[in-house]
Protein backbone atom coordinates (compact mmCIF):
# COMPACT_ATOMS: atom_id res chain seq x y z
CA UNK A 1 0.00 0.00 0.00
CA UNK A 2 2.92 2.23 0.89
CA UNK A 3 4.56 1.74 -2.32
CA UNK A 4 1.24 2.16 -4.56
CA UNK A 5 0.76 5.47 -2.62
CA UNK A 6 4.35 6.54 -3.06
CA UNK A 7 4.32 5.92 -6.97
CA UNK A 8 0.82 7.36 -7.50
CA UNK A 9 1.52 10.47 -5.88
CA UNK A 10 4.91 11.11 -7.87
CA UNK A 11 3.02 10.12 -11.38
CA UNK A 12 0.32 12.62 -10.60
CA UNK A 13 2.94 15.17 -9.44
CA UNK A 14 4.69 14.89 -12.28
CA UNK A 15 1.24 15.25 -14.50
CA UNK A 16 -0.14 18.48 -12.60
CA UNK A 17 3.43 20.62 -11.98
CA UNK A 18 3.77 20.77 -15.85
CA UNK A 19 0.37 21.75 -15.92
CA UNK A 20 0.56 24.30 -13.21
CA UNK A 21 3.49 25.64 -15.02
CA UNK A 22 1.89 25.64 -18.17
CA UNK A 23 -1.58 27.82 -16.57
CA UNK A 24 1.38 30.47 -15.14
CA UNK A 25 3.27 30.83 -18.31
CA UNK A 26 0.05 31.06 -20.44
CA UNK A 27 -1.29 34.17 -17.82
CA UNK A 28 2.21 35.71 -17.66
CA UNK A 29 2.37 36.43 -21.34
CA UNK A 30 -0.92 37.45 -21.47
CA UNK A 31 -0.31 40.62 -19.46
CA UNK A 32 3.29 40.83 -20.21
CA UNK A 33 1.82 41.82 -24.33
CA UNK A 34 -0.81 43.91 -22.75
CA UNK A 35 1.76 46.16 -20.53
CA UNK A 36 4.40 45.83 -22.99
CA UNK A 37 2.18 47.51 -24.99
CA UNK A 38 1.02 50.09 -22.66
CA UNK A 39 4.79 50.61 -21.74
CA UNK A 40 5.78 51.69 -25.37
CA UNK A 41 2.77 54.23 -25.63
CA UNK A 42 4.00 55.95 -22.40
CA UNK A 43 7.97 55.78 -23.96
CA UNK A 44 6.88 57.27 -26.92
CA UNK A 45 5.06 59.86 -25.52
CA UNK A 46 7.29 60.67 -22.98
CA UNK A 47 10.03 61.14 -25.87
CA UNK A 48 7.87 63.39 -27.42
CA UNK A 49 7.46 65.40 -24.36
CA UNK A 50 11.31 65.79 -23.71
CA UNK A 51 11.72 67.04 -27.36
CA UNK A 52 9.25 69.84 -26.54
CA UNK A 53 9.85 70.31 -22.79
CA UNK A 54 6.24 69.91 -21.90
CA UNK A 55 5.40 66.87 -19.81
CA UNK A 56 1.86 67.73 -19.30
CA UNK A 57 0.26 65.60 -22.04
CA UNK A 58 1.63 62.82 -20.78
CA UNK A 59 1.29 63.44 -17.57
CA UNK A 60 -2.41 63.65 -17.86
CA UNK A 61 -2.00 60.17 -19.86
CA UNK A 62 -0.61 58.82 -16.65
CA UNK A 63 -2.74 59.74 -14.26
CA UNK A 64 -5.58 58.49 -16.42
CA UNK A 65 -4.17 55.01 -16.64
CA UNK A 66 -3.61 55.26 -12.56
CA UNK A 67 -7.77 55.85 -12.73
CA UNK A 68 -8.46 53.04 -14.94
CA UNK A 69 -5.98 50.40 -14.35
CA UNK A 70 -4.71 51.32 -10.57
CA UNK A 71 -0.99 51.04 -12.42
CA UNK A 72 1.73 53.70 -10.77
CA UNK A 73 3.96 55.36 -13.46
CA UNK A 74 7.39 57.28 -13.25
CA UNK A 75 9.41 59.15 -15.90
CA UNK A 76 12.72 60.55 -15.63
CA UNK A 77 14.57 62.82 -18.17
CA UNK A 78 17.85 62.25 -19.32
CA UNK A 79 19.50 63.48 -16.03
CA UNK A 80 17.86 61.21 -14.07
CA UNK A 81 15.04 63.76 -12.67
CA UNK A 82 11.44 62.26 -12.15
CA UNK A 83 9.20 64.81 -14.34
CA UNK A 84 6.17 62.42 -14.29
CA UNK A 85 4.84 60.48 -10.76
CA UNK A 86 1.83 58.69 -10.25
CA UNK A 87 0.54 56.72 -7.36
CA UNK A 88 3.20 57.70 -4.97
CA UNK A 89 5.79 56.05 -7.17
CA UNK A 90 9.08 57.60 -6.60
CA UNK A 91 12.91 56.47 -6.98
CA UNK A 92 13.26 55.85 -3.30
CA UNK A 93 10.56 52.98 -4.13
CA UNK A 94 11.49 49.23 -3.76
CA UNK A 95 13.08 48.09 -7.13
CA UNK A 96 12.13 51.32 -8.63
CA UNK A 97 15.49 53.02 -8.91
CA UNK A 98 17.72 50.39 -10.00
CA UNK A 99 15.45 49.50 -12.80
CA UNK A 100 14.61 53.35 -13.97
CA UNK A 101 18.75 53.33 -14.22
CA UNK A 102 18.95 50.27 -16.28
CA UNK A 103 16.37 51.43 -18.45
CA UNK A 104 17.74 55.20 -18.93
CA UNK A 105 20.53 53.05 -19.90
CA UNK A 106 18.93 51.22 -22.96
CA UNK A 107 18.42 47.88 -21.13
CA UNK A 108 14.88 47.89 -20.94
CA UNK A 109 12.96 45.38 -18.00
CA UNK A 110 10.00 43.79 -19.88
CA UNK A 111 9.90 40.37 -18.75
CA UNK A 112 7.45 39.93 -15.74
CA UNK A 113 8.42 36.98 -14.14
CA UNK A 114 6.21 33.32 -13.90
CA UNK A 115 3.47 34.53 -12.00
CA UNK A 116 2.09 32.01 -8.84
CA UNK A 117 -0.14 32.39 -6.22
CA UNK A 118 2.86 34.10 -3.78
CA UNK A 119 3.98 36.23 -6.84
CA UNK A 120 4.63 40.07 -5.96
CA UNK A 121 1.00 42.26 -6.85
CA UNK A 122 2.96 44.97 -8.45
CA UNK A 123 5.79 43.95 -10.88
CA UNK A 124 8.02 46.19 -12.19
CA UNK A 125 8.95 46.10 -16.24
CA UNK A 126 10.95 49.76 -18.05
CA UNK A 127 11.58 51.09 -21.21
CA UNK A 128 14.03 53.22 -22.42
CA UNK A 129 12.64 57.38 -23.23
CA UNK A 130 14.41 58.49 -27.13
CA UNK A 131 16.56 56.51 -28.72
CA UNK A 132 20.37 54.86 -28.02
CA UNK A 133 22.27 57.98 -29.33
CA UNK A 134 20.16 60.25 -27.22
CA UNK A 135 18.70 58.69 -24.50
CA UNK A 136 16.03 61.02 -23.06
CA UNK A 137 15.35 59.12 -19.61
CA UNK A 138 13.17 56.30 -18.63
CA UNK A 139 9.54 55.09 -17.98
CA UNK A 140 8.86 52.67 -15.27
CA UNK A 141 5.27 50.72 -15.28
CA UNK A 142 4.45 48.85 -11.84
CA UNK A 143 2.41 46.53 -13.54
CA UNK A 144 -0.95 45.64 -11.30
CA UNK A 145 -1.11 41.91 -11.23
CA UNK A 146 -3.75 41.23 -8.78
CA UNK A 147 -6.35 40.20 -11.27
CA UNK A 148 -4.09 37.75 -13.23
CA UNK A 149 -2.87 36.27 -9.73
CA UNK A 150 -6.88 35.93 -8.79
CA UNK A 151 -7.04 34.07 -11.97
CA UNK A 152 -3.96 31.90 -11.37
CA UNK A 153 -4.70 31.07 -7.68
CA UNK A 154 -8.07 29.97 -8.81
CA UNK A 155 -6.68 27.85 -11.60
CA UNK A 156 -4.05 26.41 -9.25
CA UNK A 157 -7.18 25.55 -6.72
CA UNK A 158 -8.97 23.17 -9.46
CA UNK A 159 -6.61 21.76 -10.85
CA UNK A 160 -5.01 20.85 -6.87
CA UNK A 161 -8.35 20.02 -6.36
CA UNK A 162 -8.71 17.65 -9.32
CA UNK A 163 -5.21 16.50 -8.44
CA UNK A 164 -6.19 15.51 -4.81
CA UNK A 165 -9.57 14.21 -5.50
CA UNK A 166 -7.42 12.17 -7.98
CA UNK A 167 -4.93 10.90 -5.45
CA UNK A 168 -7.31 9.75 -3.12
CA UNK A 169 -9.29 7.60 -6.14
CA UNK A 170 -5.63 6.03 -6.65
CA UNK A 171 -5.00 5.71 -3.14
CA UNK A 172 -9.14 3.66 -2.73
CA UNK A 173 -7.45 1.59 -6.09
CA UNK A 174 -4.28 0.88 -4.60
CA UNK A 175 -6.42 0.13 -1.26
CA UNK A 176 -8.52 -2.41 -2.95
CA UNK A 177 -5.20 -3.78 -5.12
CA UNK A 178 -3.08 -4.39 -1.99
CA UNK A 179 -6.15 -6.07 -0.40
CA UNK A 180 -6.87 -8.47 -3.42
CA UNK A 181 -3.17 -9.36 -2.83
CA UNK A 182 -2.52 -9.21 0.55
CA UNK A 183 -5.81 -10.90 2.17
CA UNK A 184 -5.04 -14.13 0.70
CA UNK A 185 -1.50 -13.78 1.81
CA UNK A 186 -2.86 -13.32 5.56
CA UNK A 187 -5.43 -16.43 5.48
CA UNK A 188 -2.08 -18.64 4.31
CA UNK A 189 -0.04 -17.17 7.19
CA UNK A 190 -2.60 -17.67 9.90
CA UNK A 191 -2.86 -21.26 8.42
CA UNK A 192 0.45 -21.88 8.52
CA UNK A 193 1.19 -20.28 11.47
CA UNK A 194 -1.77 -22.45 13.29
CA UNK A 195 -0.69 -25.37 11.53
CA UNK A 196 3.01 -25.19 12.71
CA UNK A 197 1.24 -24.11 16.84
CA UNK A 198 -0.88 -26.59 16.87
CA UNK A 199 -0.43 -29.18 14.01
CA UNK A 200 -4.44 -28.86 12.98
CA UNK A 201 -5.95 -27.83 9.76
CA UNK A 202 -9.58 -26.97 10.54
CA UNK A 203 -10.97 -25.58 7.16
CA UNK A 204 -9.69 -25.34 3.72
CA UNK A 205 -8.86 -21.97 2.19
CA UNK A 206 -10.71 -19.37 0.10
CA UNK A 207 -8.73 -19.45 -2.87
CA UNK A 208 -8.64 -15.58 -3.78
CA UNK A 209 -6.20 -12.49 -5.26
CA UNK A 210 -3.65 -13.20 -7.86
CA UNK A 211 -3.41 -17.06 -10.25
CA UNK A 212 -0.09 -17.62 -8.22
CA UNK A 213 -1.39 -17.11 -4.49
CA UNK A 214 -4.53 -19.13 -5.60
CA UNK A 215 -1.91 -21.90 -7.21
CA UNK A 216 -0.35 -21.00 -4.02
CA UNK A 217 -3.21 -21.27 -1.70
CA UNK A 218 -4.04 -24.81 -3.15
CA UNK A 219 -0.29 -26.37 -2.47
CA UNK A 220 -0.46 -25.27 0.87
CA UNK A 221 -4.41 -26.41 1.14
CA UNK A 222 -2.88 -30.09 0.27
CA UNK A 223 0.10 -29.63 2.29
CA UNK A 224 -1.59 -28.73 5.73
CA UNK A 225 -4.34 -31.83 4.97
CA UNK A 226 -1.55 -33.82 4.42
CA UNK A 227 0.34 -32.73 7.70
CA UNK A 228 -3.31 -32.93 9.64
CA UNK A 229 -3.90 -36.49 7.93
CA UNK A 230 -0.25 -37.80 8.83
CA UNK A 231 -0.46 -36.30 13.06
CA UNK A 232 -4.00 -37.89 13.12
CA UNK A 233 -2.61 -41.47 11.61
CA UNK A 234 -0.06 -41.01 14.11
CA UNK A 235 -1.47 -40.17 17.62
CA UNK A 236 -4.67 -42.39 16.50
CA UNK A 237 -1.69 -45.08 16.81
CA UNK A 238 -0.74 -43.65 20.00
CA UNK A 239 -4.13 -44.18 21.35
CA UNK A 240 -5.20 -47.25 20.04
CA UNK A 241 -1.92 -49.00 20.69
CA UNK A 242 -1.86 -47.73 24.51
CA UNK A 243 -5.40 -48.45 24.83
CA UNK A 244 -4.97 -52.38 23.34
CA UNK A 245 -2.16 -52.71 25.75
CA UNK A 246 -3.92 -51.50 28.60
CA UNK A 247 -6.08 -54.52 28.91
CA UNK A 248 -2.85 -57.23 28.73
CA UNK A 249 -1.08 -55.27 31.22
CA UNK A 250 -4.28 -55.40 33.96
CA UNK A 251 -4.63 -59.12 33.04
CA UNK A 252 -0.42 -59.21 33.52
CA UNK A 253 -0.53 -57.31 36.51
CA UNK A 254 -2.96 -59.62 37.97
CA UNK A 255 -1.21 -62.27 37.52
CA UNK A 256 2.19 -60.87 38.52
CA UNK A 257 0.41 -59.76 42.07
CA UNK A 258 -0.77 -63.75 42.38
CA UNK A 259 2.59 -64.74 42.50
CA UNK A 260 4.60 -66.20 45.43
CA UNK A 261 6.55 -62.99 46.64
CA UNK A 262 9.47 -65.66 47.53
CA UNK A 263 10.23 -66.34 43.48
CA UNK A 264 13.44 -64.74 42.32
CA UNK A 265 13.48 -62.22 40.11
CA UNK A 266 9.74 -61.16 40.97
CA UNK A 267 10.57 -57.24 42.22
CA UNK A 268 12.55 -56.62 38.68
CA UNK A 269 9.25 -57.60 36.68
CA UNK A 270 7.06 -56.06 39.31
CA UNK A 271 9.71 -52.68 38.91
CA UNK A 272 9.30 -52.65 34.64
CA UNK A 273 5.78 -53.69 34.79
CA UNK A 274 5.09 -50.49 36.82
CA UNK A 275 7.45 -48.58 34.40
CA UNK A 276 5.28 -49.58 31.48
CA UNK A 277 2.34 -48.70 33.28
CA UNK A 278 3.40 -45.03 33.56
CA UNK A 279 4.69 -45.00 30.04
CA UNK A 280 1.13 -45.98 29.00
CA UNK A 281 -0.36 -43.77 31.29
CA UNK A 282 1.77 -40.93 29.94
CA UNK A 283 1.07 -41.68 26.48
CA UNK A 284 -2.28 -41.38 26.63
CA UNK A 285 -2.05 -38.53 29.00
CA UNK A 286 -0.33 -36.78 26.25
CA UNK A 287 -2.54 -38.11 23.12
CA UNK A 288 -5.37 -36.92 25.15
CA UNK A 289 -3.80 -33.59 25.06
CA UNK A 290 -2.25 -33.05 21.80
CA UNK A 291 -6.07 -34.40 20.42
CA UNK A 292 -7.34 -31.08 22.46
CA UNK A 293 -5.32 -28.97 20.72
CA UNK A 294 -5.63 -30.03 17.37
CA UNK A 295 -9.51 -30.01 17.47
CA UNK A 296 -8.66 -26.29 18.39
CA UNK A 297 -9.95 -26.53 21.93
CA UNK A 298 -6.86 -24.10 22.62
CA UNK A 299 -8.88 -20.88 21.89
CA UNK A 300 -9.25 -18.88 24.52
CA UNK A 301 -11.84 -19.26 27.12
CA UNK A 302 -13.86 -17.20 29.38
CA UNK A 303 -12.60 -18.95 32.24
CA UNK A 304 -10.41 -17.80 35.07
CA UNK A 305 -8.98 -19.27 37.99
CA UNK A 306 -7.44 -17.73 41.36
CA UNK A 307 -2.89 -18.30 40.94
CA UNK A 308 -2.27 -18.25 44.60
CA UNK A 309 -5.41 -20.83 45.50
CA UNK A 310 -4.34 -22.96 42.79
CA UNK A 311 -0.60 -22.82 43.72
CA UNK A 312 -1.38 -23.66 47.60
CA UNK A 313 -3.70 -26.76 46.51
CA UNK A 314 -1.06 -28.86 43.85
CA UNK A 315 2.12 -27.75 46.96
CA UNK A 316 -0.47 -29.48 49.24
CA UNK A 317 -1.21 -32.04 47.11
CA UNK A 318 2.74 -32.95 46.27
CA UNK A 319 3.74 -32.22 49.83
CA UNK A 320 3.42 -36.42 50.96
CA UNK A 321 5.72 -37.24 48.15
CA UNK A 322 8.42 -34.87 48.14
CA UNK A 323 9.78 -36.81 51.31
CA UNK A 324 13.02 -34.51 52.58
CA UNK A 325 12.50 -32.51 49.45
CA UNK A 326 11.45 -28.71 50.56
CA UNK A 327 8.92 -26.99 48.78
CA UNK A 328 8.10 -23.26 49.18
CA UNK A 329 5.47 -20.79 48.15
CA UNK A 330 5.94 -17.00 46.97
CA UNK A 331 2.96 -15.92 45.52
CA UNK A 332 1.73 -12.69 44.75
CA UNK A 333 -1.81 -12.62 46.29
CA UNK A 334 -4.99 -11.68 43.97
CA UNK A 335 -3.80 -12.77 40.40
CA UNK A 336 -6.40 -13.86 38.44
CA UNK A 337 -5.32 -15.82 35.12
CA UNK A 338 -7.47 -16.67 32.26
CA UNK A 339 -7.48 -20.29 31.94
CA UNK A 340 -9.12 -22.90 34.19
CA UNK A 341 -8.09 -23.89 37.41
CA UNK A 342 -8.26 -27.82 36.67
CA UNK A 343 -5.75 -27.11 33.69
CA UNK A 344 -3.47 -24.92 35.40
CA UNK A 345 -3.07 -27.00 38.51
CA UNK A 346 -2.32 -30.16 36.00
CA UNK A 347 0.13 -28.10 34.59
CA UNK A 348 1.80 -27.16 37.95
CA UNK A 349 1.56 -31.09 39.20
CA UNK A 350 3.26 -32.33 36.40
CA UNK A 351 6.12 -29.65 36.84
CA UNK A 352 6.31 -30.60 40.63
CA UNK A 353 6.30 -34.05 40.13
CA UNK A 354 8.95 -33.97 37.79
CA UNK A 355 11.55 -31.26 39.88
CA UNK A 356 10.25 -33.79 42.95
CA UNK A 357 11.55 -36.73 40.94
CA UNK A 358 14.58 -35.57 39.36
CA UNK A 359 16.10 -32.46 42.00
CA UNK A 360 17.59 -35.14 44.44
CA UNK A 361 17.25 -35.67 48.45
CA UNK A 362 17.83 -32.00 50.69
CA UNK A 363 16.95 -29.65 47.67
CA UNK A 364 14.42 -26.92 47.64
CA UNK A 365 11.51 -26.26 45.33
CA UNK A 366 10.33 -23.03 45.38
CA UNK A 367 7.04 -22.27 43.35
CA UNK A 368 6.23 -18.35 42.65
CA UNK A 369 3.97 -16.24 41.34
CA UNK A 370 4.25 -12.67 39.49
CA UNK A 371 2.70 -10.37 37.41
CA UNK A 372 4.49 -9.17 34.08
CA UNK A 373 4.22 -6.80 31.24
CA UNK A 374 2.58 -9.41 28.90
CA UNK A 375 0.35 -11.57 31.57
CA UNK A 376 1.43 -13.65 34.38
CA UNK A 377 5.07 -15.51 35.29
CA UNK A 378 4.47 -18.65 37.38
CA UNK A 379 8.00 -20.55 38.20
CA UNK A 380 8.94 -23.87 40.07
CA UNK A 381 12.82 -23.76 40.31
CA UNK A 382 14.78 -26.41 42.08
CA UNK A 383 18.53 -26.30 43.03
CA UNK A 384 19.28 -29.77 42.11
CA UNK A 385 21.56 -30.93 39.02
CA UNK A 386 19.49 -29.30 36.68
CA UNK A 387 19.62 -30.35 32.90
CA UNK A 388 22.53 -29.02 30.53
CA UNK A 389 22.09 -25.98 28.66
CA UNK A 390 22.77 -27.67 25.56
CA UNK A 391 19.82 -30.17 26.78
CA UNK A 392 17.29 -27.70 27.46
CA UNK A 393 15.61 -27.64 23.69
CA UNK A 394 15.64 -31.50 24.01
CA UNK A 395 13.86 -31.77 27.31
CA UNK A 396 10.11 -31.54 25.98
CA UNK A 397 10.31 -34.30 23.43
CA UNK A 398 9.01 -37.86 23.88
CA UNK A 399 10.72 -40.03 25.99
CA UNK A 400 14.20 -38.18 25.86
CA UNK A 401 15.79 -38.96 29.42
CA UNK A 402 18.75 -36.79 30.66
CA UNK A 403 22.13 -38.08 32.56
CA UNK A 404 19.76 -39.25 35.88
CA UNK A 405 19.62 -42.30 37.11
CA UNK A 406 16.07 -41.53 38.61
CA UNK A 407 13.41 -43.96 37.10
CA UNK A 408 11.11 -42.25 34.84
CA UNK A 409 9.15 -42.20 31.38
CA UNK A 410 10.17 -40.03 29.64
CA UNK A 411 7.15 -37.77 28.88
CA UNK A 412 7.06 -35.47 32.00
CA UNK A 413 8.40 -32.04 30.15
CA UNK A 414 6.30 -33.47 27.20
CA UNK A 415 3.37 -33.75 28.80
CA UNK A 416 4.03 -29.94 30.34
CA UNK A 417 4.82 -28.00 27.06
CA UNK A 418 1.37 -29.56 25.44
CA UNK A 419 -0.33 -28.82 28.21
CA UNK A 420 0.82 -25.07 27.85
CA UNK A 421 -0.16 -25.17 24.32
CA UNK A 422 -3.74 -26.46 25.34
CA UNK A 423 -4.18 -23.86 27.86
CA UNK A 424 -3.02 -20.80 25.74
CA UNK A 425 0.01 -20.74 27.91
CA UNK A 426 3.83 -20.99 26.90
CA UNK A 427 6.51 -22.78 28.69
CA UNK A 428 10.28 -22.05 29.02
CA UNK A 429 13.21 -24.45 30.82
CA UNK A 430 16.10 -22.33 31.98
CA UNK A 431 19.23 -23.00 34.38
CA UNK A 432 18.69 -21.87 38.25
CA UNK A 433 21.55 -20.34 39.37
CA UNK A 434 24.31 -21.86 40.61
CA UNK A 435 22.71 -25.32 39.83
CA UNK A 436 19.16 -26.35 39.29
CA UNK A 437 16.39 -26.38 36.68
CA UNK A 438 13.52 -23.47 36.61
CA UNK A 439 10.35 -23.86 34.39
CA UNK A 440 8.61 -21.24 33.69
CA UNK A 441 4.91 -20.18 32.77
CA UNK A 442 3.23 -17.31 30.85
CA UNK A 443 -0.30 -17.57 31.45
CA UNK A 444 -2.71 -14.59 30.26
CA UNK A 445 -4.25 -12.29 32.85
CA UNK A 446 -7.77 -12.11 32.82
CA UNK A 447 -9.56 -8.89 32.49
Amino acid sequence: MGVLAVVSFILLAALVIPFLDSVSDTRTQALQLARSAALDRFAGLAGRAAADGDYSGVRLEAERHQELYAESVLITDASGRVVVSTGGMALASPGVGAVAELAARDLPQLTINTLRPWSSSHPLIAAPVGSPQEPAGAVVLAVAARPALDDVTRSWAVICAAAVAAQLLLLFMASKAAQWVIRPVGRLEDAVVELGRSGGWNQPLQASGPPELRRLARSVEVMGATVQRSIDVQRQMVADSSHQLRNPLASLRLRVDSLDPGIDGLAHVQHDLERLENVLAGLLKLAAIESRITDGRAEPTTATCLVEAVLEEEIDTWQPTAADITLELHAVPGLVAAVNDHDLGQLVGVLLDNAIKYAGPGTTVIVTSTRAADGLVVQISDNGPGIPVPDLSLATQRFWRGTSTTAGTGLGLAIAAQTAIAIGATLELSPTDPHGLTATIKLPEAP
